[in-house]
Protein backbone atom coordinates (compact mmCIF):
# COMPACT_ATOMS: atom_id res chain seq x y z
CA UNK A 1 0.00 0.00 0.00
CA UNK A 2 2.96 2.58 0.77
CA UNK A 3 4.39 1.40 -2.71
CA UNK A 4 1.45 2.64 -4.28
CA UNK A 5 1.03 5.49 -2.13
CA UNK A 6 4.46 6.86 -3.26
CA UNK A 7 4.07 5.95 -6.86
CA UNK A 8 0.80 8.11 -6.81
CA UNK A 9 3.10 10.92 -5.58
CA UNK A 10 5.33 10.55 -7.98
CA UNK A 11 2.81 10.90 -10.85
CA UNK A 12 1.73 14.26 -8.46
CA UNK A 13 5.12 15.32 -8.64
CA UNK A 14 6.23 14.95 -11.91
CA UNK A 15 3.02 16.48 -13.27
CA UNK A 16 3.57 19.52 -10.87
CA UNK A 17 7.01 19.96 -12.34
CA UNK A 18 5.68 19.96 -15.85
CA UNK A 19 3.08 22.37 -14.71
CA UNK A 20 4.85 25.01 -12.91
CA UNK A 21 7.78 24.98 -15.61
CA UNK A 22 5.29 25.48 -18.14
CA UNK A 23 4.31 28.62 -16.47
CA UNK A 24 8.01 30.04 -15.32
CA UNK A 25 9.25 28.67 -19.32
CA UNK A 26 8.04 32.26 -20.72
CA UNK A 27 9.81 33.72 -17.88
CA UNK A 28 13.29 32.24 -18.74
CA UNK A 29 12.99 32.40 -22.33
CA UNK A 30 12.29 36.80 -21.94
CA UNK A 31 15.14 36.57 -19.92
CA UNK A 32 17.30 35.24 -21.95
CA UNK A 33 16.66 36.87 -24.98
CA UNK A 34 16.24 40.45 -23.52
CA UNK A 35 19.07 40.39 -21.21
CA UNK A 36 22.54 40.12 -21.06
CA UNK A 37 25.18 40.05 -18.22
CA UNK A 38 24.44 40.03 -14.84
CA UNK A 39 21.03 41.51 -15.46
CA UNK A 40 20.37 38.13 -17.02
CA UNK A 41 22.19 36.09 -14.39
CA UNK A 42 20.27 37.56 -11.53
CA UNK A 43 17.03 37.45 -13.27
CA UNK A 44 17.25 33.76 -13.70
CA UNK A 45 18.04 32.75 -10.38
CA UNK A 46 15.39 34.42 -9.24
CA UNK A 47 12.94 32.61 -11.71
CA UNK A 48 14.83 29.33 -10.78
CA UNK A 49 14.36 30.03 -6.97
CA UNK A 50 10.89 30.96 -7.65
CA UNK A 51 9.96 27.56 -9.42
CA UNK A 52 11.20 25.81 -7.07
CA UNK A 53 9.21 27.29 -4.49
CA UNK A 54 6.42 27.17 -6.24
CA UNK A 55 6.89 23.10 -6.96
CA UNK A 56 7.43 22.76 -3.35
CA UNK A 57 3.91 24.39 -2.44
CA UNK A 58 1.99 22.22 -4.96
CA UNK A 59 4.23 19.17 -3.94
CA UNK A 60 4.03 19.27 -0.37
CA UNK A 61 7.93 19.14 0.07
CA UNK A 62 10.19 22.16 1.53
CA UNK A 63 13.59 23.39 1.34
CA UNK A 64 15.57 24.81 4.64
CA UNK A 65 18.34 26.68 4.41
CA UNK A 66 21.37 26.64 6.82
CA UNK A 67 24.65 29.05 7.13
CA UNK A 68 24.13 31.47 4.08
CA UNK A 69 25.32 34.19 5.98
CA UNK A 70 28.61 32.42 5.52
CA UNK A 71 28.65 32.35 1.89
CA UNK A 72 29.53 36.15 0.30
CA UNK A 73 26.96 36.99 -2.92
CA UNK A 74 30.16 39.19 -4.27
CA UNK A 75 32.65 36.74 -4.11
CA UNK A 76 33.02 33.88 -6.35
CA UNK A 77 33.35 30.26 -5.85
CA UNK A 78 33.42 26.26 -6.81
CA UNK A 79 30.23 25.08 -5.32
CA UNK A 80 30.54 21.81 -4.55
CA UNK A 81 27.34 19.58 -2.97
CA UNK A 82 26.58 15.76 -2.43
CA UNK A 83 24.20 14.35 -4.79
CA UNK A 84 21.09 12.52 -3.79
CA UNK A 85 18.25 12.96 -6.11
CA UNK A 86 17.17 15.39 -9.14
CA UNK A 87 15.62 17.31 -6.03
CA UNK A 88 18.91 18.29 -5.51
CA UNK A 89 18.59 21.29 -8.52
CA UNK A 90 15.80 23.20 -6.38
CA UNK A 91 18.12 22.93 -2.90
CA UNK A 92 21.06 24.30 -4.46
CA UNK A 93 18.92 27.41 -6.11
CA UNK A 94 17.48 28.10 -2.96
CA UNK A 95 20.48 27.79 -1.07
CA UNK A 96 22.46 30.14 -3.49
CA UNK A 97 22.92 34.13 -2.30
CA UNK A 98 24.50 34.51 -5.87
CA UNK A 99 24.23 33.15 -9.95
CA UNK A 100 25.81 30.18 -10.86
CA UNK A 101 26.39 27.85 -13.06
CA UNK A 102 26.15 24.05 -13.37
CA UNK A 103 28.81 21.31 -14.90
CA UNK A 104 25.68 19.27 -16.05
CA UNK A 105 26.10 15.93 -17.70
CA UNK A 106 24.50 15.60 -21.63
CA UNK A 107 21.10 14.03 -20.82
CA UNK A 108 20.31 17.27 -18.51
CA UNK A 109 19.37 18.48 -22.12
CA UNK A 110 16.68 16.14 -22.73
CA UNK A 111 14.64 17.35 -19.55
CA UNK A 112 11.49 19.92 -19.82
CA UNK A 113 12.63 23.62 -19.38
CA UNK A 114 15.84 22.07 -17.36
CA UNK A 115 17.43 21.62 -20.29
CA UNK A 116 16.30 24.92 -21.99
CA UNK A 117 17.83 26.67 -18.99
CA UNK A 118 20.91 24.77 -18.80
CA UNK A 119 22.16 25.44 -22.57
CA UNK A 120 21.72 29.22 -21.95
CA UNK A 121 23.16 28.85 -18.48
CA UNK A 122 25.20 25.94 -17.71
CA UNK A 123 28.52 23.79 -18.72
CA UNK A 124 27.54 20.51 -20.30
CA UNK A 125 30.11 17.56 -20.23
CA UNK A 126 30.43 13.89 -21.64
CA UNK A 127 32.03 11.95 -19.05
CA UNK A 128 32.68 9.05 -21.60
CA UNK A 129 35.02 11.45 -23.61
CA UNK A 130 38.13 12.70 -22.44
CA UNK A 131 38.18 15.18 -24.99
CA UNK A 132 34.44 16.69 -23.37
CA UNK A 133 36.22 16.82 -20.09
CA UNK A 134 38.74 18.62 -20.66
CA UNK A 135 36.89 21.37 -22.92
CA UNK A 136 34.08 21.67 -20.10
CA UNK A 137 37.13 22.44 -17.72
CA UNK A 138 38.28 25.06 -19.84
CA UNK A 139 34.70 26.83 -19.91
CA UNK A 140 34.12 26.50 -16.42
CA UNK A 141 37.55 28.51 -15.93
CA UNK A 142 36.18 31.06 -18.42
CA UNK A 143 32.78 30.84 -16.29
CA UNK A 144 34.70 31.86 -12.77
CA UNK A 145 37.13 34.38 -15.06
CA UNK A 146 33.75 36.24 -15.93
CA UNK A 147 32.68 36.98 -12.30
CA UNK A 148 30.30 33.71 -12.24
CA UNK A 149 30.44 30.84 -9.59
CA UNK A 150 30.04 27.36 -10.38
CA UNK A 151 28.66 24.61 -9.12
CA UNK A 152 29.84 20.95 -9.21
CA UNK A 153 28.33 17.65 -7.59
CA UNK A 154 31.76 16.32 -6.12
CA UNK A 155 30.52 12.88 -6.28
CA UNK A 156 29.72 12.73 -10.18
CA UNK A 157 26.41 11.23 -9.73
CA UNK A 158 23.80 10.36 -7.55
CA UNK A 159 24.46 8.31 -4.59
CA UNK A 160 22.57 5.45 -4.81
CA UNK A 161 24.88 2.93 -2.37
CA UNK A 162 24.66 2.47 1.39
CA UNK A 163 27.45 5.08 2.01
CA UNK A 164 27.32 7.97 2.92
CA UNK A 165 29.27 9.47 0.28
CA UNK A 166 30.53 8.21 -2.95
CA UNK A 167 34.09 8.49 -3.36
CA UNK A 168 35.09 12.41 -5.32
CA UNK A 169 35.92 13.63 -8.56
CA UNK A 170 39.47 15.80 -9.08
CA UNK A 171 37.65 18.13 -11.69
CA UNK A 172 36.13 20.85 -8.76
CA UNK A 173 39.12 20.36 -6.87
CA UNK A 174 41.54 21.35 -10.01
CA UNK A 175 39.16 24.45 -10.89
CA UNK A 176 39.61 25.85 -7.68
CA UNK A 177 43.05 25.58 -7.17
CA UNK A 178 44.20 26.35 -10.88
CA UNK A 179 41.20 29.46 -10.48
CA UNK A 180 42.59 29.95 -6.61
CA UNK A 181 39.14 30.19 -5.94
CA UNK A 182 37.39 28.95 -2.63
CA UNK A 183 35.68 25.82 -2.07
CA UNK A 184 31.98 26.53 -0.82
CA UNK A 185 30.81 23.61 0.67
CA UNK A 186 26.62 22.76 0.48
CA UNK A 187 25.65 19.29 2.06
CA UNK A 188 22.02 18.52 0.89
CA UNK A 189 19.86 16.49 3.58
CA UNK A 190 16.52 14.41 2.46
CA UNK A 191 15.97 14.88 -1.00
CA UNK A 192 16.39 11.21 -1.62
CA UNK A 193 13.31 10.94 0.47
CA UNK A 194 11.04 13.22 -1.46
CA UNK A 195 12.56 11.53 -4.86
CA UNK A 196 14.05 8.78 -4.27
CA UNK A 197 17.18 7.76 -6.85
CA UNK A 198 17.24 4.06 -5.52
CA UNK A 199 13.33 2.99 -6.02
CA UNK A 200 12.10 4.15 -9.73
CA UNK A 201 8.61 6.05 -9.52
CA UNK A 202 9.42 6.43 -5.78
CA UNK A 203 8.14 9.90 -3.57
CA UNK A 204 6.73 11.20 -0.98
CA UNK A 205 6.30 14.65 0.81
CA UNK A 206 8.43 15.81 3.87
CA UNK A 207 11.43 18.56 4.56
CA UNK A 208 15.12 18.77 2.64
CA UNK A 209 18.09 20.87 3.74
CA UNK A 210 21.03 22.88 2.00
CA UNK A 211 23.63 23.39 4.79
CA UNK A 212 26.81 25.70 4.12
CA UNK A 213 29.98 25.05 5.59
CA UNK A 214 32.85 27.49 6.23
CA UNK A 215 34.17 28.10 2.41
CA UNK A 216 37.65 26.42 2.07
CA UNK A 217 40.60 29.10 0.99
CA UNK A 218 42.64 28.17 -2.08
CA UNK A 219 44.93 30.68 -2.09
CA UNK A 220 48.71 29.53 -2.44
CA UNK A 221 47.50 25.76 -2.87
CA UNK A 222 48.68 23.48 -5.43
CA UNK A 223 47.64 20.11 -7.37
CA UNK A 224 49.84 18.53 -4.92
CA UNK A 225 47.07 19.81 -1.87
CA UNK A 226 43.95 18.21 -3.36
CA UNK A 227 44.38 14.97 -1.62
CA UNK A 228 43.98 16.98 2.09
CA UNK A 229 41.55 19.09 0.39
CA UNK A 230 39.42 16.42 -0.62
CA UNK A 231 39.35 15.07 2.49
CA UNK A 232 38.54 18.38 4.87
CA UNK A 233 35.25 19.01 2.51
CA UNK A 234 34.53 15.20 2.82
CA UNK A 235 34.88 15.88 6.70
CA UNK A 236 32.55 18.55 6.65
CA UNK A 237 30.20 16.98 4.84
CA UNK A 238 30.24 13.65 6.98
CA UNK A 239 29.82 16.42 9.96
CA UNK A 240 26.55 17.32 8.62
CA UNK A 241 25.01 14.21 7.62
CA UNK A 242 26.04 12.75 11.26
CA UNK A 243 24.19 15.61 12.89
CA UNK A 244 20.56 14.81 10.67
CA UNK A 245 21.69 10.98 10.96
CA UNK A 246 22.25 10.28 7.95
CA UNK A 247 26.04 9.14 8.48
Amino acid sequence: MLRLLRNIFCFWLILMFLFTGALVFPFFWLSFKLLKGEREAWTTLYITKFWGFLLGLLSAHWIQIRGKEKIDPKERYVMVSNHLSMMDIPVCAAAAPMPFSYLAKWGVRKIPVVGFVSHYRDVFVDRRSPESRKESMLKLQKYLEEQRSIHLFIEGTRNISDEPLQAFHNGAFNLAVDSQQPIAVLTIINTDKILSAKKKFQAGPGLCWGIWSDPIPTQGKSRADIPALKEEVRQKMLATLKEFGRA
